[in-house]
């Protein structure tokens, strides 16, 4: 897909959605927990029955084309996924998960909402096109929301933990593929180029030969990529385990530092407290030795003086 920065409608639905996390923000601020809750989990609850009663919709309703566009209300791709599961994990009160629903949602909510993937060919203001910014929004706002309400404390020490939870969310993918083609929903043919969501099963083919693409590979396994030659194919998957690891942990510290500086700034003094022990007790022991050795020496010479 080609972005046109130059149209003025590209911005319109992203600072749209901005506005509306700013509304939501300070309308809810005052409210009591109880009502922030109701407010964030029905949002998401209504993100999650669109993603299904958009069949009745155009173009999704579209005669003849039902086994193509049932395939969109299947967890296709890391938003959907995301879609299907997060009033669940808003209920859960899990704290790994809600750390992966803020992480993974403020991430693929806003980059979704500036590099629109599916709607390519829809209209301006036509139903899947504000169906899909919509969508994206409350993926990224209501995790925001959940933070900054209070509603979930994040933790820097769970972090290890979303880049894994996202791998497990790729394999859902490459599952549900493999699903579609096995029923005959989906060709074989077309797994790379139409059902390659999260880039499952190898980067978009727009991301060849470019400077993104270099850059992540660098962290990439040889044995999970193609050779310098160009032989071999991507291992699904396992391709971004390694990128997702060293490069996500830091990006989520970074997201989450606001929130959590006291925390780590905490747990760096205790680390350097129990570094610096050891040595600490061994300047201790040293001073001690001399200091009981002078001792000796005194008691020693007033003995030699009495007699």
């Amino acid at each position: 897909m080609t972005v046109d920065f130059t149209n003025p409608y590209y911005y319109m639905y992203p600072l749209l959605g901005a506005a509306i996390f700013l509304l939501l923000y300070f309308v809810l601020r005052y409210m009591s927990a109880r009502v922030q809750d109701i407010v964030l989990f029905t949002l998401l609850a209504v993100n999650f029955a669109l993603h299904f009663l958009k069949m009745l919709f155009p173009p999704y309703n579209t005669e003849g084309e039902f086994g193509y566009y049932i395939q969109t209300v299947t967890p296709e791709n890391v938003c959907a996924i995301s879609t299907m599961i997060f009033p669940f994990i808003y209920l859960s009160k899990s704290g790994i998960m809600r750390d992966y629903m803020f992480y993974i949602g403020v991430i693929s909510g806003i980059g979704a909402s500036w590099i629109p993937m599916s709607i390519d060919e829809a209209g301006v203001f036509s139903f899947d096109t504000v169906r899909y910014y919509f969508c994206h929004t409350v993926l990224w706002a209501v995790p925001l929301l959940m933070v900054l309400f209070s509603r979930h404390k994040l933790d820097y020490r769970r972090i290890i933990f979303v880049p894994l939870i996202y791998i497990l969310n790729l394999a859902v993918i490459v599952c549900n593929e493999v699903i579609l083609v096995a029923l005959g929903l989906e060709k074989e043919t077309e797994v790379i180029s139409n059902g390659n969501g999260g880039m499952a099963f190898a980067p978009f083919y727009s991301m060849e030969d470019t400077a993104v693409l270099d850059f992540l590979l660098i962290f990439v396994p040889s044995w999970f990529k193609p050779a310098a030659d160009g032989t071999g194919e991507y291992a699904p998957v396992l391709w971004q385990l390694f990128p997702a690891v060293i490069l996500g942990c830091p990006l989520g510290f970074i997201m989450c530092l606001y929130w959590e500086r006291r925390h780590f700034w905490n747990d760096l003094r205790r680390l350097c407290a129990f570094i610096a022990r050891p040595f600490l007790k061994y300047r201790f022991a040293r001073r001690k030795i001399k200091f009981l050795g002078a001792e000796r020496f005194k008691v020693r010479g007033r003995r030699a003086r009495g007699r």
